[in-house]
């Protein structure tokens, strides 16, 4: 298996089916703000995220075994999906789920958004990806646009002290996603990306389980409710089975910039779906920034 060159990628249509999965996944992500902080309000935040990952470890080990994909790999991969599991799972996801609980929601969204300008940096510095001028115009624009979409509902965004241990727990979060996406490229250049999300996600879990026993026996399980399992099974089946898989497809088909950027629409998402679900208000200023988000995906999407 071979990844397309950069040539390839900027000669293929602006607008593909992989790019039609990334808005869907984006979609899913967007609402999964909302699951999660619901969510752990009910969950010790490492047990939820020990339990979510484990929901999604089975239902993909269950599709690989259906689909009778591979799960055999190299002694060499292994040790590499050994690292992307222990960046992407054990160190990305305890990091966003704390600093989700100890810091808003806006908070996070505007310091997560920096990662596709590091991945874009480090491709660019490792020579895996060149980008045109107009592709970096997009990724600053992209980023731009979702500081407008924050700064435009100001109840969302807050630089009071009390935040500041959750935003540098997002801010590490931010740093793991680049890892991550970085190192899945050269992988699923060898390897079928579900395969990679599988074997990643099951070694990256089995390490979360541990680390959360101590929360599992201090959890009030009466505390639970329907909803409470309804959000695990959404943010585990969906945000993250279905979700790093679709990921790891995107990485491979488009790159890791062009998939990166896209991690910026869930914010603009979630803000829609307040709109039209909970009667909020849209204002001017977080229009025009859903306007630059998206047109900093197209910039980055299009011919050079």
């Amino acid at each position: 298996m071979s990844l397309p060159t950069i040539e390839e990628t900027l000669a293929a249509p602006v607008f593909n089916l992989t790019d039609l999965s990334l808005l869907g996944l984006m979609t899913l992500w967007g609402m999964n703000f909302v699951v999660v902080k619901a969510s752990v309000a009910q969950f010790l935040p490492l047990g939820f995220t020990a339990l979510r990952f484990g929901l999604a470890a089975l239902a993909l080990v269950i599709v690989a075994r259906a689909s009778r994909l591979s799960l055999r790999v190299s002694r060499a991969d292994l040790g590499r999906l050994a690292l992307l599991g222990l960046v992407g799972y054990v160190l990305y996801q305890p990091l966003f789920v704390l600093g989700l609980a100890y810091t808003t929601a806006g908070n996070s969204a505007i310091i997560l958004a920096i990662s596709p300008a590091i991945v874009a940096v480090v491709n660019h510095v490792l020579r895996r990806e060149r980008l045109s001028g107009r592709a970096w115009m997009g990724v600053g624009l992209s980023f731009g646009g979702l500081a407008l979409v924050i700064v435009g509902s100001p109840r969302t965004l807050s630089l009071a002290p009390e935040f500041l241990l959750g935003d540098l727990m997002t801010l590490g979060a931010a740093l793991c996603w680049a890892a991550y996406t970085v190192m899945t490229r050269p992988l699923v250049a060898r390897l079928p990306s579900l395969t990679v999300t599988t074997l990643s996600l099951v070694i990256g879990t089995s390490a979360l389980l541990l680390i959360a026993v101590p929360s599992f026996l201090a959890q009030d399980w009466g505390l639970v409710n329907l909803g409470g399992w309804a959000g695990l099974s959404y943010s585990g089946l969906l945000a993250i089975g279905l979700g790093y898989a679709v990921w790891a497809r995107g990485v491979q088909k488009l790159g890791g910039t062009r998939t990166a950027v896209y991690v910026n629409l869930p914010p603009v998402v979630a803000t829609l779906a307040g709109v039209l679900l909970l009667g909020e208000q849209f204002t001017f200023v977080q229009l025009v920034g859903a306007a630059g988000v998206i047109g900093g995906i197209l910039l980055t999407r299009l011919k050079s």
